[in-house]
């Protein structure tokens, strides 16, 4: 797995056509609350927090596209019906290949994330890290 020095770093090692489509998802995440911020974890994975996480760059692939990742996505409605499960109990995410397909799903994609900071600021009870905790202890 490639490390990269930061998130520039990081956004400077994609391919034209991803790093466009991260860039441009990037500034609307940052721009989204005013509590917003990015903060690069694991030397390869961008994430974006609001009083907790909020979604990562997930998966990218050439062909395939990326994936934005929702950490609590088990807990949101999805009545926008983007967010796959993949075969995770918790996270949920949306791939996009391109930033016309993003652009596309636009509105829906920052409905899902006001829905995902709502979660963060009512439920504080449940940080992703008790979620993680209560999901092992009931192993």
């Amino acid at each position: 797995m490639t490390q990269y020095e930061d998130a520039d770093d990081f956004l400077a090692h994609q391919t034209p056509e991803i790093r466009q489509v991260l860039q441009y998802i990037r500034q609307l995440m940052l721009v989204a609350h005013p509590k917003m911020h990015e903060k690069f974890m694991y030397s390869n994975t961008l994430f974006f927090m609001c009083l907790d996480y909020v979604c990562y760059f997930g998966k990218i692939h050439k062909t395939k596209g990326v994936e934005i990742g929702f950490v609590k996505g088990f807990l949101l409605s999805n009545e926008q019906g983007l967010l796959e499960a993949k075969g995770r109990k918790l996270i949920r995410g949306i791939t996009v290949r391109n930033l016309q397909e993003f652009k596309e799903i636009e509105e829906s994609f920052l409905e899902i994330v006001q829905e995902a900071i709502l979660i963060n600021e009512t439920r504080p009870d449940k940080t992703f890290a008790k979620i993680i905790f209560e999901k092992r202890q009931k192993k």
